[in-house]
């Protein structure tokens, strides 16, 4: 249940497109599933290293925000699964005794995949657990036409059993805990345009090795998350449309997250205007198994986030609270919004809207990196079960009298037309932009 359930927990980009025949193949390797490098199968396209935060280096603000220049990065040491060969993609099933670390992943009806996938490799963060023993994992790591994915599988870790009713248990990565993945690739670096994952402090950047193959580094912070839906009476059926029950008032989490997942694509459907940006231009977070069609509308300068989860947590009583998290290249502010991305926090918004016709404000707060040349913003504590997070960067418009250069340097005065105040209410705080503009009913300007 475990791992089928951790199969199902790609917060995906998929959601984006209808199927297409003969898609471009944009991040190229021997194998559909990519392999380590240290051990020797090959050079390129192939994880340069997995490595972990030491936690007592961190620094954190009140909002969870990572002082990034505190990370003191510790490798993982991969070993090879001495039943793994090479290009073989499916393995007899009667080979593994089951529930052995490294061994295979099983065929799952529900998917239609057949046969066993076999890990090339188990990783060891030494030391990691809370009370000082090894966490070992293993990557599933694969990319088929736009689409790439990463997948963390926590084969000793955390024992969580989240007082759910069935006895269900993992094992999962420590709250809190920061990860960093170098993949080693000329076609990622190129190709890399969105990515999305259910890390908070989201970040990639760039480098090169030693014999100048591109390298793409992201990281962020896992905090383990229960999610998918089961309403009271249902049974657990994979093959159910689960988001249906997350509409119940009362619906529950029926799985929960181990580790990271990651997706990535490049700047095309409904990204294609970005083509040509920054690579790694916007990268979204968020707690839920499925961010669902993750939009993107550049006129409007909106980045649209429909999530789905459940009322409550295991236990039926703990309210889910979701967040989100974006992070986004300074080069993309300034082309696509028409900004410094300086001023972004100035204008920038986050509205949460639900089904149901109701609306909310966020908590939220954001700040630009300038080492870095990110902006980001994080929005937290809506409630489920199916919010729409919207986060809203208003594009300036371009004097059709001066030169991009002058544009640029008036923005933050907007010309004398907008105005923008912050409000609070309590410990929420939101900010708006206008003409006149006006505090949300219970909010009072500060």
């Amino acid at each position: 249940m475990r791992k089928a359930g951790v199969l199902l927990l790609a917060v995906a980009l998929t959601a984006l497109v209808t199927p297409i025949s003969k898609s471009e193949e944009y991040f190229d390797s021997e194998t559909a599933f990519w392999v380590d490098c240290s051990l020797a199968f090959r050079s390129t396209d192939c994880v340069e290293s997995v490595e972990f935060s030491d936690p007592a280096a961190e620094r954190k603000d009140a909002n969870g925000q990572l002082d990034y220049s505190s990370i003191v990065w510790k490798k993982t040491v991969p070993s090879l699964n001495p039943k793994y060969v090479y290009k073989q993609t499916t393995y007899d099933m009667n080979s593994f005794k089951g529930g052995d670390t490294c061994e295979g992943i099983g065929p799952n009806p529900n998917t239609g995949s057949r046969g066993v996938f076999l890990h090339d490799a188990c990783y060891t963060a030494s030391g990691l657990l809370p009370d000082g023993k090894d966490l070992i994992f293993r990557l599933m790591i694969s990319g088929s036409g736009p689409f790439f994915s990463i997948y963390q599988w926590v084969d000793q870790g955390e024992k969580r059993s989240w007082n759910r009713d069935d006895g269900w248990s993992a094992q999962t990565v420590p709250d809190g805990s920061t990860w960093r993945i170098t993949l080693r690739s000329n076609s990622l670096a190129k190709n890399t345009g969105a990515i999305t994952s259910n890390m908070k402090n989201p970040l990639v950047t760039f480098g090169k090795s030693s014999d100048g193959t591109s390298l793409t580094y992201i990281q962020g912070t896992v905090f383990p998350n229960q999610w998918q839906c089961l309403a009271p009476g249902q049974t657990r059926d994979p093959s159910t449309d689960r988001s249906q029950s997350c509409k119940h008032p009362e619906s529950y989490a029926e799985t929960a997250s181990t580790g990271f997942s990651i997706d990535l694509m490049p700047y095309v459907f409904q990204f294609a205007t970005l083509k040509g940006y920054q690579a790694g231009g916007i990268f979204v977070s968020g707690p839920t198994g499925h961010l669902g069609q993750v939009q993107y509308n550049q006129d409007e300068g909106a980045i649209v986030v429909p999530m789905s989860g459940p009322h409550f947590l295991f236990d039926r009583k703990t309210l889910n609270k979701g967040w989100m998290e974006v992070s986004i290249k300074g080069d993309v502010i300034r082309k696509a919004f028409n900004l410094e991305p300086s001023l972004a926090g100035q204008i920038a918004r986050v509205e949460i809207s639900y089904e149901e016709g109701k609306s909310d404000v966020a908590t939220y707060n954001s700040r630009y990196l300038k080492e870095l040349d990110v902006f980001e913003i994080r929005a937290y504590n809506f409630g489920f079960s199916a919010p729409t997070v919207t986060l809203k960067i208003p594009p300036a418009k371009k004097s059709s009298n001066a030169s991009t250069s002058t544009s640029t340097s008036k923005q933050g005065s907007a010309s004398g037309k907008n105005f923008t105040i912050t409000c609070v209410k309590g410990k929420m705080k939101t900010t708006v932009t206008g003409k006149s503009p006006k505090c949300p009913k219970g909010y009072v300007k500060r």
